[in-house]
């Protein structure tokens, strides 16, 4: 099996995997094999996850800009939903804001650009799950070719773009399936959306790609990533609203 069709094949559960046999050396190698891995699972591209979305977990990272990864068809569920049994590997909640685009972009935007194109916002808990069994040891390109290690994302309703600003400053938390609770990160530890998605309209046009009308974009962690067990995960912004799922028991 090539490293693409192992790396299909833990997607879709015959994981996980110890590595890639030929890892990409740098993000540009990562970006072309994960555009192979797209294409091989064969889904409708309906939305985009950026990773990475401040200078702070840029530094982390080692890496100068958020990574990038499209969201399939399969992974995009409503609020509130059921995962089954061994739906996930090492299932991560993290309490996020989704651009949805009322508009197609077809050239780099500004924030304010984007503000324009937005049909609004939903809050979301991404579930972050990645397919190799050590993912801090296989590195950032490996983690891009694993579509950036996203199991799925729940969202909330759609709410005005108006109420964006107070979405961001809001106090946030994340309910784990333990019933634990973690808080939001600090303020400047937090993505700014909009500034998010103008990268995103730069990133794909120099890939000769655009955002489609009704695309979901979600723009980074407001909380940090944390490994939930079985139990309801619920996301909490305070005044604005909530969104919450449900996980099983993972693949052993």
């Amino acid at each position: 099996m090539t490293d693409i069709d192992r790396i299909v094949a833990a997607i879709r559960g015959e994981g996980p995997l110890a590595g890639l046999d030929n890892p990409p050396k740098d993000v540009a190698a990562a970006y072309a094999l994960q555009e192979e891995v797209r294409d091989a699972l064969g889904e409708l591209v309906i939305g985009w996850k950026l990773a990475q979305t401040t200078p702070g977990a840029q530094k982390a990272a080692g890496i100068d800009a958020p990574t990038v990864a499209p969201l399939l068809s399969g992974m995009i569920v409503q609020d509130d939903t059921t995962f089954p049994e061994r739906k996930f590997y090492k299932p991560e909640g993290e309490a996020e804001i989704v651009i949805e685009l009322g508009d197609e972009i077809r050239e780099p935007v500004s924030a304010d650009g984007v503000r324009e194109r937005a049909a609004g916002f939903r809050l979301a808990i991404e579930v972050a799950d990645t397919r190799y069994a050590d993912k801090p040891a296989v590195g950032v390109p490996s983690i891009i070719v694993d579509l950036n290690s996203c199991g799925a994302l729940v969202i909330g309703e759609l709410q005005p773009i108006a109420g964006l600003a107070d979405a961001r400053r809001a106090a946030v938390s994340l309910k784990l399936g333990d019933g634990s609770i973690v808080e939001g990160l600090p303020a400047d530890a937090r993505p700014d959306p909009l500034a998010v998605v103008a990268f995103l309209s730069r990133f794909v046009t120099e890939r000769g790609h655009h955002l489609e009308s009704g695309s979901f974009i979600t723009t980074g962690t407001h909380t940090p990533p944390t490994r939930s067990g079985p139990g309801e995960l619920v996301a909490t912004f305070e005044g604005i609203g909530r969104v919450s799922c449900k996980l099983a028991e993972p693949r052993a």
